[in-house]
């Protein structure tokens, strides 16, 4: 958090937020799953505005309270600021390198040692044009939209001036203790530090966790604030933020050594977390298809459904079997199975909405998890993913290597829905399975409800 973009809430929104279309390319009346969804969208709006209201009121306070900078505190105001540019060019040149990479997620940065110092040394004003200088400066690195992006300036804005009236109430109005004195001094001050550096992270872990419960629905207020990962990093980085403000004290310059070690780290620890988010994807990504394997479905199916059923909201499975898939490999050979493999798993990432599950759960059975969506809408989907399979015409090889074009393939589909046929991934899962072997069973290329199916 800190200076780091809280707003993983929206990317999760989009993900809800997708319509549908039909077979035919006109749009499909979206169940009422979604009326939840947008009436959440309407709420942030109002939870947005109070919080930008307080952060002014805040703001306000801070400023009113504290003392007139002096040239001393501008003279750190401008170290920090040159501190904290380059490291956003660091942070920034990190950032693309990730993107080229194709690694989504969140900005990781370590700004937070620069603000909270400022929060810890410097007026409340200074400490605060920091941060909008800061924020001013990243918009393009961070790609929001600005009402999004205001919000998040608006909650970091809050946290720093409630973290500058905590540590001055807790000082007396002066960072006299900074600058030494007894046991029972630097006590106090370390105590002052600890309670600022709690309400900045607080403030800003509440407006993230807040958004997310107001907005999507199933979304629980105690989950939302962070992994255990993350809060280690912020607390480290505040740590360090304290630390750099009471040396501040001793010398204006100081922060640019901590520069040349923390831009470096900075740099270190995005690489390692892109490294590690791309493994985990790896580990539950299927190589021929594109899309999520047995694991990545297993893990990923049965979050959707549980935040539908939380949210009393309709969920869909469908579980897709490819007609006679066995003869292609009998006839042609493997590759010619994988290239049309290949092709399923793109007609399946064009049909379904970003919110929506897709995997291939092995051999030539996929299935999908369709979150806000009736059995009458999942039937839809079905259909158009049958149309677009038979509409295929794939390119390949024989067991010869001469060139083969393979058309004409069909699938079976069975479709159950959440909660009539089951409140369970495993529920669901076995009552789709039985309505395909319906579908199987009686002439396959169609598609089987578990109503149908009986």
């Amino acid at each position: 958090m800190g200076g780091g973009d809280l707003m993983r809430w929206t990317d999760r929104i989009v993900l809800l937020s997708h319509g549908r279309g039909n077979s035919s390319g006109g749009t499909t009346k979206v169940s009422n799953g979604y009326g939840s969804v947008w009436r959440a969208l309407s709420r942030h709006g109002g939870y947005a505005l109070v919080a930008d209201l307080a952060a002014v009121a805040l703001c306000l306070l801070a400023v009113w309270s504290a003392p007139v900078p002096t040239s001393e505190d501008i003279l750190g105001f401008c170290v920090l600021a040159v501190a904290l540019a380059a490291h956003l060019v660091v942070v920034w040149r990190g950032e693309e390198r990730r993107r080229d990479r194709a690694m989504g997620g969140p900005v990781f940065d370590m700004t937070s040692v620069w603000t909270f110092a400022a929060v810890v040394v410097l007026p409340a004003s200074l400490a605060l044009a920091l941060i909008v200088g800061m924020r001013i400066g990243t918009y393009r690195m961070r790609r929001r939209p600005w009402w999004r992006y205001l919000f998040g300036t608006a909650v970091i804005l809050a946290s720093a001036a409630a973290a500058e009236l905590v540590f001055a109430t807790m000082l007396g109005g002066t960072n006299a203790p900074l600058s030494g004195g007894g046991i029972a001094d630097q006590a106090l001050m370390l105590a002052a530090l600890a309670a600022a550096g709690g309400v900045y992270w607080l403030v800003q872990a509440a407006a993230h966790a807040g958004m997310i419960t107001l907005t999507l629905p199933g979304e629980r207020f105690r989950e939302q604030w962070g992994t255990r990962t993350d809060n280690l990093i912020e607390a480290s980085t505040l740590a360090v933020g304290g630390l750099l403000g009471v040396v501040m004290t001793h010398g204006a310059l100081y922060p640019l050594l901590v520069l040349v070690v923390l831009a470096p780290l900075n740099l270190l620890l995005a690489d390692r977390q892109a490294d590690a988010a791309e493994l985990r994807e790896r580990a539950r990504t299927d190589a021929r298809t594109g899309l999520l394997n047995a694991r990545g479905l297993a893990e990923q199916g049965a979050r959707v459904l549980q935040r539908c059923e939380a949210a009393a909201s309709p969920a869909a499975m469908l579980i897709i079997d490819l007609d006679h898939f066995k003869s292609i490999n009998d006839s042609w050979g493997h590759p010619a199975g994988d290239v049309v493999l290949s092709a399923v798993g793109r007609v399946l990432q064009h049909a379904v909405r970003p919110g929506d599950v897709a995997a291939r759960d092995g051999g030539e059975e996929f299935v999908v998890v369709l979150p806000d969506t009736t059995i009458a809408d999942a039937a839809v989907v079905a259909d158009r993913i049958r149309a677009e399979l038979a509409a295929l015409e794939v390119v390949a090889s024989d067991k010869n290597g001469a060139p083969i074009l393979i058309t004409d393939r069909t699938a079976s589909i069975g479709v159950a829905a959440q909660p009539d046929h089951g409140t369970t991934y495993d529920d669901l899962r076995r009552a789709a399975d039985a309505a395909l072997y319906e579908a199987k069973n009686t002439g396959r290329d169609r598609t089987v409800l578990v109503t149908d199916a009986g």
